[in-house]
């Protein structure tokens, strides 16, 4: 299952298109869920207002996280679904009962 946070985010790929993902999705039978319910924005919402309030608090240098990445955290964690992601501390710290699997 991917969010449609996640299959929008992979279109931003080199050499994605829309339609690759699609062959993509539907050749390895993943489904994207593109409809997030309320309780999933609501979460999204919450994790990212801590997240501001810490960076506020200790004056983080380096990027920042965007709604989309909570959006995904959010629909994982909601669904009871695992993460797969590069950046495990971001998602350990926001969705602390999220299973996250770092590549």
């Amino acid at each position: 299952m991917l969010s449609g946070p996640v299959f929008a985010e992979l279109m931003a790929t080199p050499g994605r298109t829309e339609a690759f993902l699609n062959r993509f999705c539907s050749e390895t039978g993943l489904v994207v869920e593109f409809d997030l319910d309320e309780d999933i924005w609501q979460l999204a919402g919450r994790a990212l207002q801590s997240y501001a309030s810490r960076r506020r608090k200790q004056r983080e240098p380096g990027p920042r996280c965007i709604l989309a990445d909570f959006l995904i955290g959010a629909h994982a964690h909601h669904r009871g679904y695992r993460l797969l992601t590069l950046d495990g501390h971001l998602y350990h710290a926001a969705f602390s009962n999220l299973a996250v699997i770092t590549v």
